[in-house]
């Protein structure tokens, strides 16, 4: 009688155990199935965020930015390449300012130059100062 009672007490507290461990496994699935969906969500996020910044165009400050950048490489350019001309020089420095904005819109496919994306205000600036008119001709 005694065994069977022991045996009594251990078959209860094997399934006691059983219980725990299929109760540990359900919370084990779902906190699989919680990181995998977290992972998944915060790829989705990253994708919007850079949506988002590739969307963005450029303040007002670095489009004030832009057009000094402009202004000063095209009054570079014209002291440069007509200091003996008799061509007028603001005609000529403003047809240099021209050719800087229509190259610099085509090489970043905008129609306004206040149509750049932020994230390429950096690499616009660059061409601006690496601008040379002989590129293009």
């Amino acid at each position: 009688m005694e065994t069977d009672k022991i045996l009594a007490v251990v078959g209860q507290q094997l399934h006691w155990s059983e219980q725990q461990g299929a109760a540990v496994r359900m919370l084990f699935d779902g906190m699989v199935a919680i990181k995998s969906e977290m992972a998944e969500d915060k790829e989705e996020m990253k994708m919007m965020v850079q949506e988002v910044r590739d969307s963005v165009t450029l303040i007002d400050a670095e489009c004030d930015l832009m057009q000094q950048a402009v202004r000063l490489k095209s009054i570079e350019l014209t002291k440069h390449r007509f200091k003996d001309s008799n061509m007028k020089f603001n005609e000529m420095v403003g047809r240099c300012r021209r050719m800087i904005w229509s190259k610099l819109k085509e090489n970043f496919s905008v129609a306004k130059y206040s149509h750049l994306r932020r994230i390429d205000f950096e690499d616009a600036i660059e061409f601006v100062k690496n601008f040379q008119p002989e590129d293009y001709i």
